[in-house]
């Protein structure tokens, strides 16, 4: 009967962590998108934030995702291998190809975060680092992420936002963002200038066939990686994005086979 609980509690926790992770935040919300009493939500939240996995804002008094479950995303030991070792050559091909660095981000809550990282050779140069954390709403990188999400979830999302200027090219309208991620999907790649960092300018687009959406990044200072070099490259960058999604849709249909 013990381990009944037990396995009843971990399915339930995984629940909330999945609502959280949409976007749902409040416990009268987390209870009824998970089925759940609020005084059995509100248990196993304590405990999940006890372990690290939610933390509460004292003020608005919302869950978000924790850092264990960012330090878990972002391990590149435990998490995403098959993503980034199918991403690995084309990712070096493109360093190589644009001399600016190469990253991979996934969205975990209302962050992005970057797993992969092939850094340009230039002697001038911009990076993240693996596991680097920024504002989901900044960047090329946040939009193509956000694009990739059902309506509904993104606006869930976009409501739980709080927009704060990082730089003066920072977007902060909820408007003007939401116009950005739809013009995202009609030509299938994001730009951004300065958003996050003053003096870097990015192109971003998607990764498909993965469990969640993935979005591969050229990084570069912007009188070097400048508009026109960019376009002059999206070519190559549309090709490494293309060749990384139909290897994970091998790797997928693999695994299927290897399951039957």
């Amino acid at each position: 009967m013990g381990n009944t609980k037990s396995v009843k509690s971990i399915i339930r926790s995984a629940n909330i962590l999945k609502c959280i992770s949409k976007g749902c935040n409040r416990i009268r919300d987390i209870a009824k998108s998970s089925n759940l009493s609020k005084g059995t939500t509100h248990r196993l939240l304590i405990t999940l934030a006890e372990t690290g996995f939610v933390v509460q804002d004292p003020i608005s008094l919302k869950y978000y995702l924790g850092p264990a479950i960012l330090e878990l995303s972002s391990n590149s030991d435990i998490a995403h291998n098959s993503l980034i070792i199918c991403a690995l050559e084309q990712m070096q091909d493109l360093m190589m190809l644009t001399r600016e660095t190469v990253l991979l981000h996934i969205r975990i809550g209302l962050q992005r975060v970057c797993i992969a990282e092939v850094e340009s050779l230039q002697n001038i140069k911009y990076t993240n680092g693996i596991g680097y954390v920024a504002p989901l709403y900044t960047g090329a990188a946040g939009k193509i992420l956000l694009s990739e999400l059902q309506d509904d979830q993104l606006d869930n999302l976009l409501a739980q936002m709080h927009l704060v200027p990082i730089t003066p090219n920072t977007i902060i309208d909820k408007d003007r963002l939401l116009d950005e991620i739809h013009q995202v999907r009609e030509v299938g790649y994001a730009t951004s200038f300065g958003e996050r960092v003053l003096g870097s300018s990015c192109v971003s687009l998607p990764i498909k066939n993965y469990i969640i959406p993935v979005a591969l990044s050229i990084l570069g200072p912007d009188n070097r990686f400048t508009p026109i070099r960019l376009l002059e490259h999206l070519g190559g960058i549309k090709e490494s994005s293309k060749e990384i999604s139909n290897k994970l849709k091998n790797v997928r249909h693999d695994t299927e086979r290897e399951s039957m």
